[in-house]
């Protein structure tokens, strides 16, 4: 084995081992709850030593943070992929709701790893700083979609889109909040046609 091979055989061990200790953590956390989930369960149904869990993450927190980061991305690689400019605003918005509802409804411990994150982050001032930072990470997201969206012809001119964006953010957020908390009573994924009307209706030229 050559020194490249080995540098590049280490790098996707260490790459697998970390995630394998994130989807072990999401179904701790899930099933605990992120004061009572502790790293020795964590590890422990990944296969893993305690040291190796340092080697990535430096506590549960790091953990939990480097988890939700993942979860953004993978939304936001859906999303990306569901786009498309030659559709009309409504069209577009209909299909990225639907995605983000169904794929909310599919994974419920996640609805209630959200949850927790939120009501930590009234109490905790770190974990507050880090929801501000991922609420900016989907709100320019949201802006990156709606430019692309006007570059196409689809979004009008005189649209304030950083403002659309935070108002985007808010109807998925609350929606999806509403979902969490009263999943067999508020089903906004079935109201997905009437949202992505009335943003069609603010925002196309």
């Amino acid at each position: 084995m050559t020194a490249v091979t080995e540098a590049t055989t280490k790098k996707r061990r260490r790459e697998e081992t970390r995630e394998r200790l994130l989807e072990s953590a999401v179904g701790v956390f899930a099933r605990h709850g992120y004061e009572r989930a502790t790293v020795d369960e964590i590890v422990r149904e990944a296969g893993f030593s305690k040291g190796a869990f340092y080697v990535h993450f430096e506590s549960k927190e790091d953990l939990f943070f480097a988890m939700l980061e993942g979860r953004l991305a993978q939304i936001q690689d859906t999303l990306r992929q569901t786009m498309d400019t030659t559709l009309s605003v409504a069209e577009n918005e209909r299909r990225m709701l639907q995605a983000i509802y169904a794929r909310d409804a599919e994974e419920r411990k996640w609805g209630a790893l959200f949850l927790e994150f939120a009501a930590h982050a009234a109490r905790n001032a770190r974990i507050r700083e880090k929801r501000t930072d991922l609420y900016r990470r989907w709100h320019d997201f949201t802006v990156e979609m709606l430019e692309a969206g006007r570059k196409a012809g689809k979004v009008r001119d005189d649209v304030d889109i950083d403002f659309m964006a935070s108002v985007i953010v808010a109807i998925i957020e609350g929606s999806l909040t509403q979902m969490r908390l009263a999943p067999d009573h508020v089903r906004l994924d079935k109201r997905v046609g009437q949202l992505s009307q009335l943003l069609g209706d603010w925002l196309e030229g």
